[in-house]
C-alpha cells in the first residue's frame, strides 16, 4: 500500500465536515463585476491618495490600500507605454513608408496621400498625448510607491526602537512599592478570567483538534504495526532522509494532525483571542520542527548530514525543548494586548522580562546542543549568528526595547525554521536524484531501464532538473526570509512582479521565472528525448526491415535531433533571442576560421560516420596499431575498446582519412589458416584427408560456402617437415581465437590415432677422426617457434 495513501483519505474526511457556514460565505461572496479601470480612473485614483498620503498616520495599515492602489496604477501605466510605443511605432512606419508632402497635391493620387498622411499626423498626435499620460501616471504612481515605503519604514522604525520602562525601572518600582504586587496579581487574574473567548469556536476548533488526535493514533497505531521491512528498506534507498522523516511523522501524526487542524479551524473561527490563534499555530510549528529534528538526530540509516545524538545529550535536548515551548507559550500570552495598560504594570513587565530571557538562553542552549549532531549548523556557523542575535535580543529586553526584543527573537528562531525547512525540502530530492543516477531503488531501477540508461550512466538532462530544484528551493528561502524581517507587502509585490515580468538590464531583460520553466522543459525533453531513443532501439525498429547499422544510426540521429530541440525549446521558453544566437554564430565562424578547424573537421566526419556507416558500433575494427570494438560513435570522436578492455578515443577524421579494416562490414564470417608440419615419411594424402576431415567437422566452419569451403593444401618441403596449410571460413569472426584452438586440439588427436609424427628440427654432425672412420650421428636439436 502507498505510503502516503492513508493520510489524504483522513484530511478529505475532516475538511468535509467543516461547518457549512464556511462554504456559505465563500458562496455568498458576489464575484466582482467591477469594470475596468481607465487612464482617467486611475488618475483619479492617485490623486486622491496622495490626499491620504499628506495626512500624517502612526499605522502601516492605512498605508496598505494606497500601496496596492499605486501599484495597480504603476502596472496600467507600464501596459499603457508598451501599447502606445507599439502604436506610435505602427504610426512612424506609416509616415515613413508614405513619405514627405510634395507641395501642393496635382492629382488625385496625391490628394489621397495627403489626407491619409494628415490622418497619421492627427493620430500621432493623439499617440504622443496619450503616451505622455501614461508616462506621466507611472512616475506619479512611482513617487506615491516610494512615499508610501518612505512613511511604512518610518513608522516601523519608530515602533521598532520604541522604548518602555526597562527591567531595572520595573525592580525598583516593585521594591519601592511592595503593595502593588498583590493589585497587580489580581489584575492579571481578573484578565485571565474575564477574556472575550468566544466559546463556541473554540469548541468546534477543540473538536476538530480532538478528531485529528484519534484519526492521527489509528493511522499511526496502522502504519506501526503494516510497514513491512522491504517497504522501509526501499524507503531507505529512495531517500535516507525521507525514511527518517516518514518514521517521525508515523509517531507523532496524532499531535500534527490535532495542533495542526486546531490552527486551522481557529483561523476561519476566530476565538476572540488573537493569543489563541498564536497559541494554538505554535504549537503545531513546534510539532513540525520536532518532527524535522527528529529525523536528524535519529535517522534510518548513517549519513555524513547528521550525527545521532547520544542518550545524554537527547535528555538535555528534551529537557530544554520542554523550557522553550513553556517560556514561549507563556510570552505569547503575556505579549498580547491583553496586558497592555497605561500605565504599564511593573509586574507584568517583569514577568515578560523573565520570560523573554529564558525563552532566549533556551533556544540558545538547543543550538548548542544541536551543533555536534547537525554539521551544516556548525559549518556556516549558524549557531553563533542565532547565539549572537538572541543575547543581543535579551539586551534590548532588559533596556526596555520590547519591540527589538520581539522583532530579533522572532526573526532568529523564523530564520533557524526555514532554514530547517528548506535543508528538507534541498536534501530529500538530492538524495533522490543520486538514487536515480546509480539506480538504488527498485522503481529507480525500472525507470532506467525504461529510458534506456546503462549500469554506471548518469541520467541525462538530471543536471537540469538538480538546478531548476536548486534556484526553486533557494529562491522561495529568499522570499521567506526578506517577508520574516520586515519586507512589505507591496516591496513583496512589487519584487514579484518583476520576477514574473522581468527585470531591465540595459536592453536586456533578465526573466527568472522564464529561466527556471525554461530549465525545467530542457531537463523534461532531454528525458523524454532518452525514452524516444530506448523505445525507438527496443521496439519501433525492430518491427522494420532495416540492418543493425541503419537503426543504429536512426537512433544516433534522432537522439542529436531531440537534443538539439530540446535546446531550442529550452532557449526559447527561458526568453533567449535567436537573433543574438546568430550574431553569436557569426563570432564562431570567425573562431571557427582560426582554431577550430580539428573540432570541425571531426564534426563532419561524425555526421559521414553516421550516414555512409563504414563502422558500426560492436564492429571489430583495426586503426594503425588499434585493434578492438567500436563501443561508441559520437559527433566528434569514437572510442573503441581493444581485447585488454581498455578505451581508446579515435578522433573521427583519422577513421575517415585513414585506412580501417573492418572485420564485421559485410558479413560476420572470418578467415581461419592453420599451418601444419609433420615428418618426413608421412603420407601426404593421408594428411590432407585429415585436416579435411577436422574442418568439415567442427560445427563454427562453413564447409561449403561457395569457393570459401573448407581448403588444405601441401605447401612445401621445409628442412624438417612436410610443411601443410588448413584454411576454412567461420560463421563468426569474433569466435576466431576458440575455432582455432579446437582445430588445432582436433588435428593434433587425428595425427595421434593415425601415428603420423609432428617433426622438431634435425642436423646431420660428421665428425673427422684418423684413427676411426667417419660416422654419421643424427642428433636432434631443440628450436623454438613463436606459435603466437
Amino acid at each position: 500500500m502507498n505510503k502516503l495513501k492513508l493520510i489524504p483519505t483522513c484530511l478529505f474526511i475532516v475538511l468535509c465536515s467543516l461547518p457549512l457556514s464556511l462554504w456559505s460565505a465563500e458562496e455568498s461572496t458576489p464575484a466582482s463585476t467591477e469594470p475596468a479601470l481607465n487612464l482617467e480612473d486611475h488618475t483619479k485614483t492617485l490623486e486622491a491618495a496622495e490626499k491620504r498620503l499628506a495626512i500624517k498616520t502612526s499605522t502601516t495599515e492605512l498605508l496598505d490600500p494606497i500601496a496596492l492602489e499605486a501599484l495597480a496604477a504603476g502596472q496600467f501605466a507600464a501596459t499603457c507605454i508598451s501599447q502606445q510605443e507599439a502604436e506610435q511605432a505602427k504610426v512612424k512606419q506609416g509616415l515613413d513608408s508614405i513619405g514627405t508632402a510634395a507641395g501642393t497635391a496635382t492629382t488625385q493620387e496625391d490628394k489621397e496621400l495627403q489626407t491619409k498622411r494628415k490622418d497619421l499626423d492627427q493620430q500621432k498626435k493623439e499617440v504622443e498625448t496619450q503616451l505622455a499620460q501614461c508616462r506621466l501616471l507611472a512616475l506619479k504612481a512611482t513617487q506615491i510607491q516610494e512615499q508610501v515605503s518612505a512613511n511604512k519604514q518610518a513608522i516601523v522604525k519608530e515602533r521598532l526602537f520604541a522604548r518602555s520602562p526597562s527591567a531595572v525601572s520595573f525592580i525598583l518600582q516593585t521594591l519601592q512599592e511592595p503593595s502593588l504586587w498583590a493589585t497587580e496579581i489580581q489584575q492579571i487574574i481578573s484578565t485571565l478570567v474575564a477574556l472575550p473567548i468566544n466559546y463556541r469556536n473554540l469548541s468546534i476548533a477543540l473538536m476538530y483538534g480532538l478528531a485529528g488526535l484519534l484519526v492521527g493514533l489509528v493511522w499511526s497505531f496502522y502504519k506501526q504495526h503494516t510497514h513491512s521491512q522491504q517497504e522501509i528498506t526501499e524507503l531507505v534507498k529512495t531517500s535516507p532522509t525521507l525514511a527518517s522523516v516518514w518514521r517521525s511523522i508515523i509517531n507523532f501524526m496524532p499531535w500534527i494532525l490535532g495542533f495542526g487542524l486546531t490552527s486551522l479551524a481557529l483561523h476561519y473561527n476566530h476565538p476572540g483571542v488573537t493569543a489563541i490563534n498564536e497559541l494554538a499555530s505554535t504549537l503545531f510549528l513546534f510539532m513540525i520542527s520536532y518532527v524535522i529534528i527528529s529525523a536528524m538526530l535519529r535517522p534510518a540509516t548513517k549519513s555524513k548530514d547528521f550525527t545521532p545524538v547520544i542518550p545524554a545529550t537527547s535528555k538535555k535536548l528534551y529537557y530544554w525543548a520542554r523550557i522553550f515551548l513553556l517560556t514561549i507559550l507563556l510570552g505569547l500570552l503575556f505579549h498580547s494586548t491583553l496586558f497592555d495598560t497605561d500605565p504599564p504594570s511593573s509586574l507584568v513587565g517583569l514577568i515578560r522580562v523573565v520570560l523573554g530571557t529564558f525563552a532566549s538562553l533556551a533556544l540558545i542552549r538547543l543550538l548548542w546542543l544541536l551543533r555536534r549532531s547537525v554539521p551544516w549548523l556548525q559549518q556556516y556557523r549558524l549557531y553563533i549568528l542565532g547565539a549572537v542575535a538572541l543575547v543581543s535580543a535579551i539586551v534590548a529586553l532588559w533596556l526596555g526595547y520590547r519591540n527589538f526584543f520581539v522583532f530579533l527573537f522572532n526573526g532568529t528562531f523564523g530564520t533557524l525554521f526555514i532554514t530547517l525547512v528548506a535543508w528538507l525540502l534541498l536534501r530529500i530530492p538530492t538524495e533522490m536524484f543520486d538514487g536515480l543516477d546509480e539506480g538504488l531503488a527498485q522503481w529507480q531501477q525500472r525507470l532506467r531501464k525504461r529510458l534506456g540508461i546503462e549500469n554506471g550512466q548518469r541520467v541525462p538532462g538530471l543536471i537540469w532538473l538538480r538546478l531548476a530544484h536548486a534556484m526553486a528551493i533557494f529562491a522561495l528561502m529568499s522570499l521567506a526570509l526578506l517577508r520574516l524581517w520586515g519586507m512589505s507587502e507591496q516591496s513583496m509585490q512589487v519584487m514579484l512582479t518583476k520576477v514574473m515580468d522581468g527585470i531591465q538590464i540595459g536592453s536586456f531583460t533578465l526573466e527568472p521565472m522564464r529561466i527556471l520553466i525554461g530549465l525545467l522543459s530542457l531537463a523534461i525533453l532531454i528525458s523524454l528525448t532518452h525514452l524516444i531513443k530506448n523505445s525507438l532501439s527496443n521496439h519501433w525498429l525492430n518491427r522494420t526491415n532495416m540492418t543493425r547499422g541503419a537503426k543504429e544510426t536512426t537512433v544516433t540521429i534522432a537522439g542529436y535531433l531531440g537534443i538539439i530541440l530540446a535546446i531550442l525549446i529550452g532557449l526559447s521558453i527561458a526568453g533567449i533571442e535567436f537573433t543574438n544566437l546568430a550574431i553569436i554564430a557569426g563570432a564562431l565562424s570567425v573562431g571557427i576560421g582560426f582554431g577550430l578547424q580539428n573540432i570541425v573537421n571531426n564534426f563532419v566526419s561524425g555526421l559521414i560516420l553516421l550516414f555512409e556507416r563504414p563502422i558500426r558500433k560492436g564492429d571489430w575494427i583495426r586503426v594503425g596499431v588499434t585493434e578492438g570494438y567500436v563501443k561508441d560513435i559520437n559527433i566528434r570522436s569514437t572510442v573503441i575498446q581493444t581485447f585488454d578492455r581498455s578505451d581508446i578515443i579515435v578522433p573521427n577524421s583519422e577513421l575517415i582519412a585513414n585506412q580501417v579494416t573492418n572485420m564485421m562490414l559485410s558479413n560476420q564470417y572470418g578467415r581461419v589458416i592453420i599451418p601444419v608440419g609433420v615428418a618426413y615419411g608421412s603420407d601426404p594424402e593421408q594428411v590432407l584427408f585429415l585436416l579435411r576431415s577436422v574442418g568439415e567437422a567442427n560445427p563454427a566452419v562453413l564447409r561449403e560456402y561457395g569457393e570459401l569451403k573448407v581448403q588444405v593444401f601441401f605447401r612445401g618441403f621445409a628442412e624438417s617437415s612436410l610443411n601443410f596449410e588448413l584454411r576454412c571460413l567461420i560463421k563468426d569472426v569474433e569466435k576466431q581465437m576458440m575455432v582455432t584452438s579446437e582445430l588445432n586440439i582436433a588435428i593434433e588427436k587425428a595425427f595421434r590415432i593415425a601415428k603420423i609424427d609432428m617433426p622438431y628440427p634435425q642436423r646431420t654432425i660428421h665428425i673427422a677422426s684418423d684413427s676411426a672412420p667417419l660416422k654419421t650421428v643424427q642428433k636432434p636439436t631443440t628450436k623454438t617457434e613463436d606459435l603466437s
